[in-house]
């Protein structure tokens, strides 16, 4: 009986169908016996008919099993398909993610520069780029030969196990196209609104009238990617070393880009630029103890004013030479060092209060005013545009004075999306993301 409930169980309603129209087949089959013969051929007929169907009703049943078992079958395969990461891909345009590829890149585009024509690989990358990016101005003629966006990469992104401004900031998806404005509402947290100013809160008695509560204020944050060019000189005799020349260039440009973006996330005017957190109107600047000198109250007058609900992490900003001095002999009230208590150890790890000292060397001097920052980069926006051309010039006066010269440029902007310092639920007291001791 088992077998029996098993068996049947695993028919399915087609099958099941097909049994029962065959059954239905032969009981008529069987009736037609001792009728008029002009009866059984109308039957025969009939069952002819019943034949036919049940054969095409097969028919489509064997084909849509056939396609989905071939469906099946791709899928498993795609599944279980070896990883085609070493393969050559269309947008790596024919030069390949090995070491040296971009030495390839920028030896073709200074071949290109001095007149030697264009090689299909280098006019085939820029022109899929400016597809790809939707340009339509800044041929390889004028404004350079863009970059497939992993050289770009190479040149633009901040390596690991090195300390950056520009790896603590919010940096926003690019947008399509790359170089449009970017503008998004934020809740507006200025002034006496408060930390939460953007976001109304209340509470009512059950079937009591809900009272008057302030209104959410919305502001806009616009960010427009600008030019930001970066260029050198390269002597005849180096040309002779393209690929080397190439190895040491990429290194060099990284650093100098990136000294360049920390200087503007701090300094920066705003005007074709970033705008930098040193002038922003959210700064919140601390009376120091004793001037030019920092004190272990200042430190806690500073840690005082941040927005410790705010999320994100807070770093100290200064210069090493002016500043390490003063902070590794800092004591507190009963006279004990607060940093460092030997000098077998040697240098302490770069903390302070249990929060990180980001030493550069863009910082004010000692006793101006800014000397020690304390930020919370969360609160600063970057925003990527067009990745990086490459040019090669070959000018009259450069080949008087036997150089060439390379140029890069790419697209950004940055700011602090926070307007003013933030005023407490008091009424009274400011904390901000941004603070710094006062001249």
């Amino acid at each position: 009986m088992a077998e029996e409930k098993e068996t049947t169980a695993t028919v399915s309603p087609e099958q099941r169908t097909l049994e029962k129209l065959s059954v239905d087949i032969k009981t008529i089959g069987d009736s037609v016996e001792g009728l008029p013969e002009v009866v059984k051929a109308e039957v025969d007929l009939r069952i002819k008919a019943m034949n036919s169907d049940v054969k095409a009703f097969k028919e489509e049943r064997d084909e849509k099993i056939a396609a989905l078992e071939a469906r099946l079958s791709a899928a498993i395969a795609a599944q279980t398909a070896p990883a085609l990461g070493t393969e050559p891909r269309e947008e790596d345009y024919g030069y390949g993610n090995e070491p040296g590829s971009l030495d390839e890149a920028i030896a073709e585009v200074r071949a290109a520069g001095a007149g030697m024509g264009i090689p299909a690989r280098l006019k085939k990358m820029h022109e899929g780029e400016i597809e790809r990016r939707d340009l339509s101005t800044l041929t390889g003629g004028d404004g350079g030969f863009w970059m497939r966006p992993q050289f770009s990469d190479q040149l633009l992104q901040i390596p690991p196990q090195q300390q950056w401004l520009s790896s603590l900031v919010r940096m926003l998806a690019a947008t399509d196209p790359p170089n449009a404005d970017f503008t998004f509402n934020a809740f507006d947290q200025s002034g006496a609104k408060g930390i939460y100013g953007g976001v109304a809160v209340y509470s009512a008695k059950e079937l009591a009238n809900v009272t008057k509560t302030s209104t959410p204020k919305l502001l806009q944050v616009s960010l427009k990617p600008e030019k930001v060019g970066v260029y050198w000189l390269v002597s005849e005799e180096s040309s002779a070393n393209t690929p080397q020349m190439g190895s040491m260039m990429q290194p060099l440009v990284n650093g100098a880009i990136l000294s360049y973006r920390d200087d503007k996330i701090q300094t920066g005017t705003g005007s074709g630029e970033f705008k930098g957190f040193a002038d922003s109107p959210a700064m919140l600047s601390i009376s120091r103890a004793t001037a030019s000198t920092v004190n272990y109250i200042d430190l806690v007058n500073m840690l005082a004013r941040i927005m410790a609900n705010g999320g994100g992490s807070y770093v100290w900003v200064c210069q090493r030479v002016g500043l390490l001095p003063q902070l590794m002999t800092l004591t507190n009230g009963a006279g004990q060092l607060i940093w460092t208590d030997n000098a077998r150890d040697g240098v302490p790890s770069p903390r302070l209060c249990g929060i990180p000292i980001f030493f550069n060397e863009i910082s004010p001097a000692l006793g101006s005013a800014g000397d020690l920052r304390l930020v919370n980069l969360d609160y600063y926006l970057v925003k990527p545009g067009m990745g990086v051309a490459l040019k090669s010039d070959n000018t009259y006066a450069n080949f008087l004075a036997g150089n060439e010269t390379l140029r890069v440029t790419y697209y950004e902007d940055g700011k602090p999306w926070i307007t003013s310092p933030l005023t407490l639920q008091d009424g009274t007291n400011t904390v901000s993301p941004f603070i710094e001791l006062a001249a």
